[in-house]
């Protein structure tokens, strides 16, 4: 979804609000993340907010504790309370984001990654070593992390998220998301589109790592739902974090393991496009990559062709090693994958997965109708 079918404009601006509020607290200048650091993290598979908003402030805390060992994370990031801007030097995000992103890191969860990266280091207190370990481990808690609450209630505006986590707002502001995204499809690239998935044998799925609508008794945000009623693809299943927290919740595994790259995400997808309840897909996939089970329904997939379209490694590896499991069950498809991106070290990224590259979505899609 973000960074192929929309632009994702109101994440990014919601993550640079987040990181320029926290570092005005921790006695910064009036800086933030910029957008090609961003890419940096994205290229590397770093490409939820709030992992980069907890990892980034993680970051700035090492800086001021050099002059300030004592230095504490704030209460709050409300406007009102944070400070004026200081002077601490701003440090290089993107040599983080390259550190967190080598060969033996890539193997890890983004906040796997940040964990072995900042937890440990010898100089640190009993209480600085506690500050990151609760950062970076609650980051997608919204009842534990500070920046988690102040990015959502960007994104979400400030009356629904008082109203979906019952939570104060602080900020008193719009939604980021309905200000700022942007479709990368028109009107009639849409409906092209649709009309496209709707002809016998085609299907389709959105795999985001988006706060999406869970099954029933799982609480998560439907700002998936919302990026596909932006592109005019409102019918098209979407499988996003709501589906992984509940998988998480029927197998009690942390649901980040289940968000692409792992195969789960591509497998349910391809379920779900096919016509599977989430609950089913998400169950069916995860028996199948963890213990071999392959029920007759995978058999729908035999032969097929199926493409992915991404921005970041995350969707491409994930249907990578779909087909891989696929393949041991005996099950072929021909995969096809195309990169979305400009920047050059997501296009390096992507190339080196043997992506076919294009600059924008409309120019792989027409592609992929010839």
């Amino acid at each position: 979804m973000d960074g192929v079918l929309l632009e994702s404009r109101g994440y990014h601006r919601a993550l640079q609000k987040t990181i320029r509020l926290m570092a005005l607290a921790l006695g910064f200048a009036h800086a933030t993340i910029s957008p090609d650091e961003i890419a940096a993290f994205e290229a590397g598979g770093i490409s939820s907010e709030w992992d980069e908003a907890a990892i980034v402030t993680a970051r700035l805390l090492e800086e001021a504790w050099k002059d300030n060992p004592h230095m504490l994370l704030p209460d709050s990031l409300s406007p009102s309370l944070t400070l004026s801007p200081g002077k601490r030097p701003w440090p290089n995000l993107a040599s983080l984001a390259y550190a967190l992103s080598t060969p033996e890191m890539l193997a890890l969860h983004p906040l796997e990654r940040a964990a072995r990266f900042f937890f440990g280091k010898g100089h640190r207190t009993a209480q600085q070593e506690q500050i990151l370990h609760d950062l970076i481990l609650g980051a997608r808690l919204a009842e534990l992390s500070l920046t988690h609450r102040t990015f959502q209630e960007l994104v979400l505006g400030s009356s629904e998220y008082y109203r979906t986590y019952n939570l104060p707002a602080e900020h008193n502001t719009e939604s980021y998301l309905l200000k700022y995204d942007r479709s990368n499809l028109s009107d009639m690239q849409s409906a092209h589109l649709c009309g496209w998935i709707s002809q016998p044998g085609h299907a389709a799925t959105v795999i985001t790592s988006r706060p999406s609508r869970p099954p029933a008794g799982v609480f998560s945000t439907p700002e998936a739902e919302l990026g596909a009623q932006l592109v005019g693809l409102k019918g098209i299943p979407i499988l996003g974090w709501g589906g992984m927290r509940w998988l998480g919740l029927q197998t009690h595994i942390d649901p980040q393991s289940f968000l692409k790259p792992s195969p789960v995400h591509a497998l349910a997808g391809m379920r779900m496009a096919l016509g599977e309840r989430q609950e089913v897909a998400l169950t069916e996939a995860a028996d199948l990559v963890e213990n071999g089970l392959a029920v007759s329904a995978w058999k729908e997939l035999e032969g097929a062709e199926v493409s992915v379209f991404e921005d970041t490694p995350g969707g491409i590896k994930s249907l990578q090693a779909a087909r891989g499991i696929l393949k041991k069950a005996r099950i072929t498809i021909v995969v096809k994958s195309f990169g979305i991106a400009q920047h050059q070290a997501k296009t390096a990224a992507l190339s080196s997965l043997g992506a076919q590259l294009f600059p924008t979505l409309v120019e792989a899609l027409e592609a992929t109708y010839q």
